[in-house]
């Protein structure tokens, strides 16, 4: 009786065993682990997720493609391999999609597409609320803040941070005015990381970016990810 029940627990173990390394070689469930802080708070570094190449990706999905930047998904990443490189962000245009950044809030096809989201977004603070902030704060993003000035402190807070230090600090929304973004579109001279649009998205193309708006290497600096680069959907966020 006992070796029979064994046999079946072998067969069993045996077919899910089968059944994972063929999602896993088609692609239908794939694990990344995550070296970079570009999503948080929603996917912080450190977090493993799941993949899965199966079904469309939509609106507010995280996604996994390949690309030609750094900030990688990819645990194995090695410097010069970046186009076999995994990168995760959230979907925030598909084509036909019209999208359009205002002080810092995305509009997509005029909605407010940033509503329901906990997002990590900067904010200038005094040199002196940038040494209050308690300990447990400070350790817990790897991107909380720096000083910029003799005066002038900039921090990385999430929803929950900015309600727990609101009431306490001065929190001025943080407008990125550098140029260094969009140089893939023609506009690129006068739109900023904050500030940017009205963008149709093409067909076949994809526009993504990081829930930790003011660290992320995303499409703002990457350009439109194309349909065929995107290797799956997260399961898992």
């Amino acid at each position: 009786m006992k070796t029979g029940i064994l046999i079946r627990v072998v067969v069993v173990c045996s077919l899910i065993g089968g059944l994972l390394l063929i999602a896993s070689i088609t692609g239908m469930l794939q694990s990344f682990s995550i070296p970079t802080p570009s999503n948080e708070p929603n996917v912080k570094k450190g977090d493993r997720v799941y993949a899965s190449s199966l079904g469309t990706p939509e609106l507010y999905d995280f996604i996994v493609f390949t690309n030609a930047y750094a900030d990688s998904v990819n645990s194995t990443y090695m410097p010069g391999a970046y186009q076999s490189a995994n990168y995760l962000f959230r979907l925030c245009g598909v084509p036909g999609s019209t999208i359009e950044m205002k002080n810092g809030i995305l509009y997509v096809n005029k909605n407010n597409f940033d509503s329901v989201l906990n997002l990590t977004n900067n904010f200038k603070i005094s040199n002196t609320a940038f040494y209050a902030i308690e300990p447990e704060d400070n350790n817990r993003y790897e991107t909380l803040g720096q000083m910029i000035s003799n005066d002038t402190a900039i921090v990385s807070f999430d929803a929950d941070l900015v309600k727990k230090y609101g009431p306490r600090f001065t929190l001025v929304p943080y407008m990125d005015t550098t140029h260094h973004c969009f140089t893939w579109h023609p506009r690129h001279g006068d739109w900023t990381v904050d500030n940017f649009g009205p963008l149709k998205i093409p067909a076949n193309s994809y526009f993504v970016l990081g829930d930790n708006r003011h660290n992320a290497m995303d499409s703002r600096y990457i350009g439109f990810v194309k349909k065929e680069n995107i290797k799956g959907v997260v399961l898992n966020k």
